[in-house]
Parts: C-alpha cells; structure tokens; sequence
C-alpha cells in the first residue's frame, strides 16, 4: 500500500480527482494486461529462444530487434502498470484504510461503509451506477448522491486525515 502520509504527495487535489485517477488507472491497467497478454504471445510466436544471434548481417538479427523491441514495450507496458497500481492503493486506503485487517478506517469510519463500497464499485471496478446500485441493492440516484456526500466528507477532513479513518477532532 501507499502509506497514509504520501497520499497527499501523490497531489491529488480532491477526493473525487483521486477517485477519477483511480478509474483511469484501473482501465489503462486492463489495457496493459491485455496488452501483455499479447505481446507475450507474440514474443513467443517469433521464437523468443533464437534472439542470442550476434549483430550484423546474420539472417536473425531482425529477430533479435523485434525480440528486443518487445522486451522494452514490456518493460514499459510493467512500468505503467506499476504506476496504476500505486493509484489504486492510494484510492483503496482512502477508502477503506490501510490495515486490511481492520474493515472500518478510512473514509468507511467515518461514513456508512456501503457508500465506500460503491466508490470503490465504481471508480476502481469501472462499474456504471446501474450495475453499482444492482449489485448493492440501491439506486443509482441513491448511490450517487451517497458518493457525492462521501467524497465532499473526504475533501472537508483531508485524504490523509481520512485515511488514518479519523475525524476533525482526532485528527
């Protein structure tokens, strides 16, 4: 996880700016699976193993440029993804703390624990508010106005106060 103090370092000006950092990570972090996926698959149909022949005029050394060429586009494609990753974390512990063994600190402690799980339903699952409110049992006009009220709750106490799971007075 991020740690609770670098939260704010990230600069993340709102509670709802982290959340749509979150959602736009979490859907680039699908892309770079899928992504992987297939230059994995790729990488194997050329015959990853023969990349070793030495440069020059050797009939491989186009291979070992399109194997070497995937290799970066990998190495770049892991990069972003660990980005994301670091987003979401901050998100999630934003949300629900930074214990995962306690399920009431972050903004979950200080409002109904529902309105985080819709956050975190659609923000970091890319869930629309329908599919949030079937999959939670409420309304989508419910659920959005919930998530307005958690996300303004964050932003009055500050992400990092909120992340620890206090309030004003303990903060």
């Amino acid at each position: 996880m991020v740690g609770m103090d670098r939260i704010l370092d990230m600069g993340w000006p709102s509670a709802r700016d982290l959340m749509r950092a979150a959602r736009s990570a979490s859907e680039d972090y699908e892309r770079c699976e899928r992504q992987l996926l297939a230059l994995r698959a790729r990488a194997e149909s050329l015959g990853g193993g023969q990349a070793g022949a030495t440069s020059g005029t050797h009939p491989h050394d186009s291979l070992e440029r399109r194997v070497v060429a995937l290799a970066d586009r990998e190495r770049d494609l892991e990069q972003r993804k660990a980005r994301d990753e670091r987003v979401m974390d901050a998100a999630c512990e934003m949300l629900f703390g930074g214990d995962s063994t306690q399920w009431r600190e972050g903004l979950s402690a200080l409002v109904p624990t529902f309105w985080c799980e819709g956050l975190w339903w659609h923000y970091l699952q890319g869930e629309t508010w329908a599919q949030v409110g079937r999959t939670l049992g409420y309304s989508a006009s419910h659920l959005k106005a919930c998530a307005r009220q958690a996300l303004e709750t964050a932003d009055a106490y500050g992400l990092t106060t909120v992340a620890a799971g206090r309030g004003i007075a303990e903060g």
